[in-house]
Order: C-alpha cells, then structure tokens, then sequence
C-alpha cells in the first residue's frame, strides 16, 4: 500500500487546504521553512499539526542555496532534534559530497531512533551501494527522477521482496506507483493548477492531468465530477486557485484509494478486484519460503476437439479453386456481432437499464461494412450521432451562460469532417490532371513538342518572297 505524501505543508495557506480536504500525511521543508523566517522562540510541529498527521520531514535545500551549507546542516540538525517526537520520518540533507554524508550516519543520525531516520540513495554511488544500504537500513529514500533508468525499478522490486520498504521522493506519476512498490511518495503537484494553470481531476477510472493551454476546454468536461466531489463548479471554472487544488487533493486521494484497493463506498471507487492492482502480479514474483529449486512446469497437450478458435473475431470457410486447379478451404476473418462482455465486469454496469448479476451483456453490435452503400450508410448514422452531440453540447453550452466552450468547437470540426467524407464517397467524376513545368527561355510548346515546335512556328515553302510581300502591303494600303 503506497500512501501519497502532499509537500508544502510548512506554508500555512497550504497546510490549511490540506487539513480542509483531510489529508493525513504530509510533508515539510526545513529550507522553505527558515526562508519564511522561523519564531525566535523555536517552531514546533506539534503547535502547529493534529495529532492524527503524519509528518515527514525533509530538508529541502536546493541546488544553489542562499543559506551556507555548513550553517544550513547545523540548524537542520538542531530542528530535527527539537521536533523528533512529532515526525513521522525525517530525511537526511542528500549532499554529493559523499564523505559528509556518510560521517553524519555515524555520527549525528545514528543517536535517533532507526524507524524515523530516512537515508537517501544517490544514484551517482551505483545499485551496488543501493544494495549495500538494503543490507543497514529497513527505510530508504529513492530520487523520483532515478526512476528514468528501467533499471533501478527492477532493483527496487527485487529488494523489497527482501523486506526493504522504500520511499520515492519528488514524484507521484501513476505508471511508476504501478510499477514500483512503494511505502509513501511524495510530491508538489497538487499546487501546479495554481502555480502552472495546470488541471488534474479523477474521471472515475484514471488520474487527468491536463496543461495550461487545455484549461478551458478540460474543465468544462468533468462537471459532473466537481458534484460529486462536493466542489464548487462556478469556482474552478473560474479559475479559482483554492478551489482547483482542492479538486486535485480530491483527484490524488481518489486515485490513492483505487491503486491501493480501497473502497469508500465512493461511485467513482469501483471495488472490482479484477481491475485492481494486486500485491501479486508478473513483475513482483511472491517470496519463496523453501529454497528447494523450483520444479520446471509440464504443459500438457490439449485434444482436437477442445481446441477452438478465439472468439474475438468471426470467421467463415470458403472452397476455392487455386492456380493449379485444386479446390481448397481458405478462411476469412469477419466482425464478431455477439459480445464477450459480462454484466459483473462491465464499465457501464452501474447505469446500464439491462444489468443483471452473473449474466453475459444483453446487446449485439451487428454492424457489417462490405459494400459502398454499407459504408455509405454506417457514416451518415455516425454523422446524424454527432449531429445529436454538437446539439445537446450546444444546449448544455447555453444553460452555462452562453460562453464560447471549445469542446463545443471540436464536435463541431468532427462533424464538418465526417460530412466531407461521406461527400467523397459520392464524388464519382472522373478527370485526368497534366502538370507542364517551363524551364529556361524555351517557350510552352518547345517544352512539350522540342524540335518540332520550331517547325510549326516556320512558314510554307520557305516563306513569302518579295514580289509577294510588295503585293500584299499594296493591296492592304490601296484598300
């Protein structure tokens, strides 16, 4: 079970956001803390968190910082030991210079109590250092940006069926919390819809996460899930920068609970534990308690008549006659009318009208395209949907107020394109197009006859002689 630490709790704006939505582990920068300017008489987390948050503490120093190492380390170390009872765990100041960090191990860490001292891994030391720090410590921090090598998820999993717990620091992408077990990871995403105009919102079966340039047009999509939220909807279309963090707490905690298989009893929580993922799957191979070697699996061979085809595709079996005059069975792949589907696994079960438990899906779909005219007739139904789309999209535009929706604007597009299809289809003219290119000082026909161009511009007989051309101006001029 991986939880989801929300950094930025040492800013009192976001630590109320996050008590308001009811987050429970936290985390805390000491850097961004002193640049805010801590109390004279000390700043103690239990003044300042219930007792029902986890905190987790870590030191946040920055790659240039404005404070000088040395003094930054002393001051870490004198708030760490102030507030010891009060965190969850803290994590040590993650340095390059390995001799310093190593030496506080020793030293200043080694005097706290093991479960809330966090050591991170520095993926310049290699895996054989990762290994060596498996074998000392039980908690370990992991970079989120380490992840970008496949090699350190596979070290990573191969650890943890070893006992070790880890903790991805910076970083809450989906795919790697799917890939990569994990006790917590943290991250600041939360705050990007207000510091970036980002969106990110559950849609019931994924995490969203849109950027600045599709604000408009992604959050008039997921009404109906600020409703359910029990968020203000007027207010994150505004652009309301409370409101759109409290959707993407919202979001995190939803998805939180579905990738850990909770259920809160939550329509947008499905507790279908097919789709669910599980401790145990092909990338995290269950611990062995024996070490007897594993017997090698026989695969017993299957009789004709248990053997069928996939029933994803249709399939049907013509006799024809081959070059060399053989008749012969060839067998064509066509579309598959009846549905696999089942009512118990179905994406739609909660609103479908023909739900019934334990039963396969009562709908077909026999579509079939094998003329023009089928082809002709499967677009302008899907026009005349569309068609039926960008009408109800345009009413619901109008009971919002009126205002330009670009999702409205892309239906509409969609729609134009489907109408120009069908108008190729129905184009049946036929016409040859030829492309003369002119080079140099040549004319038109020289380009395309050559030679015989300057032959046809040449006179008969070599021309008018002068007699003739006399005659010719004098019956022009007398006339």
């Amino acid at each position: 079970m991986t939880r989801i630490v929300y950094l930025g709790a040492e800013v009192p704006s976001n630590r109320i956001l996050l008590e308001g939505a009811g987050v429970r582990h936290v985390g805390f920068s000491f850097y961004r803390l002193l640049r805010r300017g801590i109390p004279k008489k000390g700043y103690r987390l239990e003044d300042h968190f219930d007792d029902g948050v986890q905190i987790y503490l870590h030191p946040g120093l920055p790659a240039d910082p404005a404070i000088p190492f040395d003094e930054f380390s002393d001051l870490y170390e004198g708030f760490v030991a102030e507030n010891i009872d009060r965190v969850t765990l803290f994590t040590e100041i993650d340095s390059d210079n390995l001799a310093y960090v190593e030496n506080q191990r020793k030293t200043c860490w080694s005097e706290v109590p093991p479960g809330k001292f966090l050591p991170v891994w520095n993926p310049s030391t290699g895996f054989s250092n990762l290994n060596l720090m498996a074998e000392r410590y039980l908690d370990i921090g992991i970079p989120g940006s380490s992840f970008d090598d496949p090699q350190t998820a596979v070290v990573v999993r191969t650890l943890t069926r070893q006992g070790t717990r880890f903790h991805i620091l910076g970083s809450a992408k989906p795919d790697l919390l799917r890939n990569v077990p994990a006790e917590t990871t943290s991250t600041l995403s939360w705050l990007s819809p207000m510091m970036n105009g980002e969106t990110i919102v559950w849609d019931g079966v994924k995490l969203m996460r849109y950027p600045k340039r599709m604000k408009d047009q992604a959050r008039t999509r997921y009404r109906n899930v600020y409703t359910k939220a029990g968020l203000d909807v007027d207010k994150i279309l505004e652009d309301d920068p409370k409101e759109v963090c409290r959707l993407a707490l919202w979001s995190y905690q939803q998805y939180e609970a579905r990738n850990n298989g909770v259920n809160n009893n939550d329509d947008f929580l499905y507790d279908n534990s097919q789709e669910l993922d599980g401790d145990i799957n092909a990338e995290m191979t269950p611990v062995v308690d024996d070490k007897k070697p594993l017997e090698t699996r026989k695969l017993e061979a299957r009789l004709p008549h248990e053997m069928g085809n996939l029933p994803v595709f249709g399939y049907d079996v013509k006799a024809v006659v081959n070059d060399d005059g053989v008749i012969e069975d060839v067998t064509s792949v066509r579309s598959q009318s009846t549905s696999l589907r089942a009512c118990d696994t179905c994406f739609v079960a909660s609103n479908c009208p023909a739900f019934k438990p334990q039963t396969m899906c009562a709908f077909n779909l026999p579509v079939e395209v094998k003329t023009k005219d089928q082809l002709k007739a499967l677009l302008n139904a899907i026009i005349e949907m569309q068609g039926q789309r960008v009408a109800f999209m345009r009413f619901a535009e109008e009971m919002s107020g009126g205002y330009a929706d670009p999702n409205v604007s892309q239906e509409i597009d969609r729609l134009f394109k489907l109408i120009k299809t069908t108008k190729e289809l129905d184009d049946s003219r036929e016409f040859i197009r030829m492309t003369v290119e002119r080079q140099g000082s040549a004319g038109v026909l020289s380009s395309i006859f050559g030679d015989k161009a300057n032959v046809l511009k040449e006179l008969p007989n070599d021309g008018l002689n002068e007699e003739q051309t006399t005659k010719i101006i004098r019956d022009l001029t007398e006339e």
